[in-house]
């Protein structure tokens, strides 16, 4: 049964999230031309610190995507393959004041992370959805030597967030077997942060400093958003009771309480002979926070009708590492140069947590770039990405509808395994399988620089 509704579920469009960490961005830090210690527009956000570093100010305008390909091959099933695009979008802009502050201020959009869609298969676990981030920064730079620069940046982070997924009513009730098509209640949550508000503020520090003789080092912090343990997007629900129950559509309000991660990025920058310099950099990112979706729906008359005020969409993360190191030509007002990076990302998420939601192995990556200068002060750039992740056994999962029956057989003794897993949001079906993916990239930017 498992195995048909994963195939269903592949053949109905499965995407996987982002990127291989479902909250960064494989355009910026790891693609070739940004980094910890880049004097341009995508260090506004990525390390405010490091804008000062360059000679001169600078407009930018950029392009960027992401196309994911997820091959499935489920218990007992046959291997499937499914493929997923998503853009973004970036417009920044660097002034220098003088010799010792430098300002930016800059608008993006990352590429989406997409959630699974497929109206059949897997559908306790996700029906489809995205989050998508809309963020607007403002940045300073100040040198305080001429081998140490420090910056601060403020980032108003709009998140739109929708989940949808399905609910087996029988399960939920304890019923010895699982309902099945009569029994699936479907939801559609679409939520949002407030359009402005201080909950939305997140805050990156930064400095970058000569460590030797034409080496240099920058780190990076990022706070999650409104410096908080939890945010709170609200909005509203639409639930589609079982069809046993007559499949009628109610509406209401909902909230998702979400714990976002904190992250760092570090790189060090050192000149080699020829006009080439080493770049080695790396990101750590605090998604143990980042547990389950806390979805809360409320309406009057839910309660009669069955449906839960409180649901945990489990994600189970834990924190990555991305290492990447590589060789780009130094800009010295040549017509084109190049570079290329190889690295190296730790999952997210355990094998047995590992959902048609949330696929995020250990992976590999590469990347390469070049860059055309026209016109004197106008420059073309190129970078592009490619992240293989290797198969990955999910064949024991923590997810189990049998964990509600016997939540329920032991009185609700919320000490056992089986009552500790629904309060989490593990007792839904499994998703056992093999799960493999290769992700690719792409950022195409224009940069004039200011005179």
């Amino acid at each position: 049964m498992y195995a048909r509704r994963f195939l269903t579920l592949a053949v109905c469009g499965l995407a996987a999230p982002a990127a291989a960490s479902p909250r960064s961005d494989p355009t910026t830090g790891r693609a070739v031309f940004t980094g910890a210690t880049s004097a341009s527009a995508s260090s506004i956000a990525l390390n405010p610190g490091a804008l000062g570093v360059g000679p001169v100010g600078e407009i930018l305008i950029a392009a960027s995507g992401t196309l994911d390909r997820l091959a499935v091959t489920p218990t007992g099933g046959s291997r499937v393959t499914s493929t997923t695009a998503t853009p973004g979008l970036e417009l920044g802009v660097i002034y220098r004041t003088g010799d010792s502050f430098t300002v930016g201020i800059d608008a993006r959009t990352a590429p989406a992370e997409v959630f699974p869609a497929g109206e059949q298969a897997f559908r306790y676990h996700t029906l489809g959805g995205r989050q998508r981030n809309y963020v607007a920064t403002i940045a300073a730079s100040f040198r305080v030597t001429n081998k140490l620069f420090v910056g601060a940046s403020i980032s108003h982070d709009n998140t739109l967030l929708r989940l949808r997924y399905a609910r087996d009513v029988a399960a939920a009730n304890g019923e010895a077997e699982i309902g099945g098509d009569e029994a699936a209640e479907v939801y559609d949550v679409k939520v949002r942060s407030p359009w402005f508000s201080t909950s939305n503020l997140r805050l990156n520090l930064g400095l970058v400093a000569q460590v030797y003789r034409d080496v240099w080092l920058g780190v990076a912090y990022h706070a999650p958003p409104g410096l908080g343990i939890e945010s709170v997007l609200d909005g509203t629900t639409q639930v589609t009771l079982a069809p046993r129950v007559g499949g009628d559509t109610v509406v209401g309000n909902a909230s998702v309480l979400v714990s976002f991660p904190a992250s760092v990025d570090a790189e060090l920058r050192a000149r080699l002979p020829r006009a080439y310099e080493l770049r080695i950099g790396g990101r750590w990112e605090d998604l143990s926070r980042f547990t389950a979706y806390d979805v809360r729906i409320f309406n009057r008359g839910f309660s009669e009708l069955g449906i839960p005020e409180w649901t945990r969409r489990a994600r189970g993360l834990h924190d990555t590492f991305a290492v990447w190191g590589g060789v780009e030509q130094i800009d010295e007002g040549q017509a084109l140069r190049w570079g290329a990076r190889i690295g190296v990302e730790t999952s997210a998420v355990d094998d047995a947590r590992t959902s048609p939601q949330t696929i995020s192995p250990t992976s590999f990556t590469t990347d390469v770039g070049g860059s055309w200068r026209f016109a004197g002060n106008w420059m073309v750039m190129l970078s592009y990405g490619l992240q293989v992740a290797p198969s990955v056994d999910a064949s024991t999962s923590e997810y189990s509808a049998d964990h509600i029956a016997d939540c329920i057989a032991s009185n609700y003794d919320y000490s056992t395994p089986a009552c500790t897993a629904t309060r989490d949001g593990y007792a839904i079906g499994s998703a056992t399988g093999e799960y493999a993916r290769l992700q690719q990239s792409l950022r195409l930017a224009l940069r004039y620089e200011l005179p």
